[in-house]
């Protein structure tokens, strides 16, 4: 029986995590990924039973999970059938996108950023787009050279930009800083990060 599109998600988000970081808690990974530890901790046992996952250590504050060459196939597989059944995936992350939309701003419309310039970006645009929430517009790190550009017709601003835009929920498509979002320039913007569950 294959595995769903759920359940295949919560691996490759655990593969590519523990790749990255082979010290890495069940507790952090199921902030992470907004799944309780005990099916964090379920689905870390199925991968190491498959061998796609080498637990090292007895202690749980010292316990490391280390990818096989199994693993990093696994992966790379997850990877394509993502892409390859990309259609009839959009719906379900799609659907996925606007549940965190509405939890983050507990169902009250309000305005939208994205920050960030690629696919995930564009999906998350368009899901905006069917809300029919007001968008603000896309913005990127300051002095990129993409800068200026247009994407469906808005320009990209610098993220500085950002700060005489009054409140808004900023979509975070890309790696960004809590740093450079924290200080009273940007006390009207919250947040919402959506790379842990979308960036393969």
């Amino acid at each position: 029986m294959p595995n769903s599109p759920k359940k295949e998600i919560t691996d490759y988000h655990i593969l590519k995590t523990v790749e990255n970081d082979p010290s890495i808690s069940q507790r952090r990974l199921s902030s992470q990924m907004e799944l309780n530890v005990a099916s964090v901790n379920f689905a870390l046992q199925r991968l190491i039973k498959k061998g796609l996952i080498r637990m090292v250590g007895v202690n749980p504050r010292r316990i490391k999970y280390y990818i096989t060459p199994n693993g990093l196939s696994e992966k790379t597989q997850l990877a394509y059938r993502f892409f390859g059944r990309n259609i009839h995936f959009y719906k379900e992350v799609r659907n996925d996108i606007e549940a965190r939309i509405i939890k983050a701003t507990n169902g009250s419309k309000t305005r939208i950023a994205i920050y960030g310039v690629d696919e995930l970006s564009e999906i998350t645009y368009m899901v905006v787009e069917a809300m029919r929430w007001k968008f603000v517009g896309f913005f990127i790190a300051e002095g990129s050279k993409i800068t200026n550009k247009d994407l469906f017709g808005h320009k990209i601003q610098g993220l500085g930009v950002l700060k005489n835009t009054g409140q808004c929920l900023l979509l975070l498509t890309d790696e960004l800083s809590e740093e450079i979002i924290s200080g009273d320039n940007f006390a009207n913007i919250d947040t919402l990060n959506l790379l842990s569950y979308y960036k393969y």
